[in-house]
């Protein structure tokens, strides 16, 4: 009988006229769904993680997660245009042979990049990510001495430049404790696909299908705040604008900002 409620919820949701509902803020914290890509508005990670069932919980460190979105994130988009014209650039100036690519996935960037660029034959590109994605890099890894996987940032060695795209928001690190745990503080850093609110720092679900994962939109003054503690200048902002996006909760509707930016020590 204790599982009445639950099934009743459950059919009720799911009915063909509980399609505008779905929509319903109120309705979608109390049934504990969400609606589209992302969902809810949170103060903390644990709680955006403590609002799923454990069946829903899901982060990168997950052999079914990995191969999502593959394609997409080996593809050249208009984002990535800043990014290699910085990397051209300190290529040209002979100023860089180590790039860490913190989140960096498959090395899905070097892929994407290499046919792009003018690489110099002895470039390092080391890529830092969690377990199951580094066991994937590095099964995918064909003979080549350019990429590199690490599960630790602390591994890695000296790097020229610190990459950090689309990783911001799904990081348990902020972007001060990961150049932190660099061996050394590298003489540029771009953080690119970065979601800043319109107000202050809160978290949100995103979608993967079956599961939903913790999502962390920063405040608009954060990547400022954060470069300025670290004692870099800014080369370069770039907004993101065909990736901006609404985020939906009971409190309302939050808009989103994606950015890249560009630093040098």
């Amino acid at each position: 009988m204790s599982s009445l409620p639950s099934l009743s919820k459950k059919i009720l949701w799911n009915l063909p006229v509980a399609a505008q509902l779905r929509r319903n803020g109120f309705l979608n914290s109390y049934f504990r769904k969400g609606f589209g890509r992302h969902w809810g508005r949170f103060e903390t990670f644990e709680e955006a993680r403590d609002f799923l069932p454990s069946s829903k919980r899901v982060t990168y460190d997950n052999d079914e997660i990995v191969p999502i979105n593959l394609e997409s994130f080996a593809t050249i988009h208009s984002f990535d245009w800043p990014v290699l014209f910085f990397l051209q650039r300190i290529f040209n100036e002979n100023a860089l042979r180590v790039i860490t690519d913190f989140g960096g996935h498959i090395g899905s960037k070097y892929y994407a990049y290499k046919d792009m660029l003018t690489l110099p034959a002895d470039l390092c590109w080391q890529v830092v990510d969690v377990p199951a994605v580094v066991r994937e890099g590095r099964r995918r890894l064909t003979e080549t001495p350019t990429l590199h996987f690490y599960e630790k940032l602390e591994e890695t060695q000296a790097c020229d430049i610190l990459l950090c795209s689309g990783v911001l928001q799904y990081a348990e690190l902020s972007i001060d404790e990961i150049v932190a745990r660099l061996p050394k503080r590298p003489a540029r850093i771009i953080v690119n696909k970065v979601a800043l609110s319109e107000n202050e720092s809160f978290y949100t679900l995103e979608d993967f299908g079956k599961y939903r994962m913790p999502y962390h939109i920063l405040a608009p003054d954060a990547l400022k705040e954060s470069r300025l503690r670290l004692g870099y200048t800014l080369l370069a902002h770039w907004p993101i604008p065909s990736r901006d996006f609404i985020v939906p909760s009971a409190k309302g509707k939050d808009h989103v900002s994606m950015v890249g930016e560009a630093w040098m020590l």
